[in-house]
C-alpha cells in the first residue's frame, strides 16, 4: 500500500493559516496533524524528540477531540516553551461515561525539545486552534482533517 501524505499547508488567508493532515488511520491523523501543527511554527525536521511527555484528551466528538489535541500542543509551548516532533504512542478509545454518555480519548506519548531560537528557525506564533470550517472525514479509504489556526 502506498503511503498517505502527512500534510499540507493551504495559505490563503492574511491572519490565519490552514492546512490538511492525513492518515489511514485516526491516529495517524492526529499525528500528522500535530507534525502540521508545529511546522507552522518552527522547522520540524530540526526539532529532536529529547524529551516525552504523556497527554490524555477527551471530547464528545473528533472535532473536539481534534482541537483539544492541537491546544494541548500550543499548551506545551506556552508554559514549558517545547515543540513535538515525534508521537511514539498513540491510541484513540471510545469511553462510556458513568451517565452513559459517549466520550472519545486520546492518550498519547508526544517527544520534542525546548525551543532555542537559534536552532529551530521560528517563524510563525500560532494563538488559537479554530472551529472556523474545521473538518474531519474519510476521503479514498482515508482521513483527512482541515484545521485553520490563527496567527
Amino acid at each position: 500500500m502506498a503511503k498517505t501524505r502527512e500534510f499540507e499547508i493551504i495559505e490563503d488567508y492574511t491572519a490565519d493559516v490552514a492546512f490538511v493532515a492525513y492518515g489511514e488511520s485516526l491516529e495517524e491523523l492526529f499525528v500528522n496533524a500535530a507534525r502540521a501543527l508545529t511546522s507552522i511554527q518552527v522547522d520540524l525536521e530540526k526539532v529532536e524528540p529529547k524529551e516525552c511527555v504523556s497527554v490524555s484528551i477527551e471530547s464528545y466528538d473528533f472535532l473536539g477531540l481534534l482541537r483539544k489535541w492541537l491546544e494541548e500542543l500550543l499548551y506545551w509551548r506556552d508554559v514549558k516553551q517545547m515543540f513535538f516532533s515525534k508521537v511514539p504512542e498513540i491510541s484513540i478509545n471510545l469511553k462510556i461515561t458513568a451517565e452513559g454518555d459517549e466520550k472519545y480519548e486520546v492518550v498519547a506519548k508526544i517527544c520534542g525539545e525546548k525551543f532555542d531560537p537559534e536552532k529551530h528557525d521560528g517563524t510563525v506564533e500560532i494563538k488559537a486552534v479554530s472551529y472556523h470550517n474545521m473538518e474531519i472525514g474519510r476521503k479514498d479509504n482515508a482521513w483527512y482533517a482541515r484545521v485553520l489556526v490563527d496567527i
